[in-house]
């Protein structure tokens, strides 16, 4: 074998990533075609019979709102009030510092919580019109989805913490990449917003948080980026954006996982399989041993 001849891990390696960029490069251009599934299905219609979701909205758009108009105020006073050329001073003012509170994990977690029902019954409604599946619109799947998307978020928060300063922290900066550290934050924070987006299309299917979690590495990388970064864009805009991003975010979840990393009948039947054998352990393991 010639020595510069790739192994067989390291073309393996190479075709995964190759798979990712495909991923990424298609579900940046599939969230038209969302927009048009949006439009024609209108998946929102039934959303008002969970009449105290309005209130959960409206409390993100004030929250975004509040804190976007905050900031443009106060850039574009930079802008009037700053001495250098208009080219160089718009270009410091509207940097990723002066807009760092959109890229926060635990601003864009918080958008996430409150706007949770929202992406689990727009996702649920994409399933059900694109295979048939039955809707579970229950009081109590609500409440779960409200109570894992916590458990999401933190996962999710910890994880993004950990491969930041792993990525941007240690390694770039070891080799003198300085200046790719802003734009890598930027994309490992698109990943695990990603993340969040396609957990609830794997929550429909029984997943647990990890297995969700490690699914989604191992086999929707670039799903989760292209996602987590068109949503991420959107959040930038005034009242509306943390509601359009949770939408359109979860329609095109839900497209992309169907067309890339979809979850068949039986791997399905696999996963409700593991979580009983699990239950089962845990129930054995709390029964109390009884000595004769």
């Amino acid at each position: 074998m010639s020595q510069t001849e790739p192994t067989v891990g390291q073309s393996s390696k190479l075709e995964k990533v190759f798979d990712y960029l495909q991923q990424l490069i298609v579900t940046l251009f599939m969230h038209k075609s969302a927009c048009e599934f949006i439009r024609e299905h209108k998946p929102w219609q039934g959303l008002k019979r969970l009449g105290w979701i309005v209130w959960a909205m409206a409390i993100a758009g004030a929250l975004l709102s509040y804190q976007f108009f905050r900031e443009f105020y106060h850039a574009v006073e930079q802008v009037r009030s700053s001495q250098q050329p208009l080219t160089m001073s718009l270009a410091s003012t509207f940097s990723f510092e002066k807009l760092s509170w959109a890229m926060e994990g635990s601003r864009k977690y918080l958008i996430m919580i409150v706007l949770e029902l929202v992406v689990f019954y727009f996702i649920q409604k994409t399933l059900e019109i694109r295979m048939g599946r039955k809707p579970d619109l229950t009081t109590k799947a609500f409440v779960d989805a409200e109570i894992r998307i916590f458990k999401v978020t933190i996962l999710a928060w910890v994880l993004e913490t950990i491969t930041r300063f792993l990525v941007v922290d240690l390694a770039l900066g070891i080799v003198g990449f300085n200046w790719l550290e802003k734009p890598a934050g930027f994309l490992i924070q698109c990943y695990f917003l990603g993340f969040a987006l396609v957990d609830n299309y794997h929550e429909c299917f029984d997943l647990s948080v990890t297995g969700s979690e490690k699914r989604t590495r191992r086999t929707a990388v670039g799903v989760a980026v292209a996602t987590g970064l068109v949503a991420h864009l959107l959040m930038y805009l005034p009242v509306v954006g943390a509601v359009i991003a949770t939408m359109l975010g979860a329609v095109t979840a839900t497209l992309a996982m169907e067309q890339f990393a979809p979850i068949s009948p039986e791997e399905h039947l696999a996963i409700i399989a593991e979580q009983q054998k699990k239950d089962k352990g845990k129930r054995h393991g709390s029964t109390p041993s009884v000595q004769v």
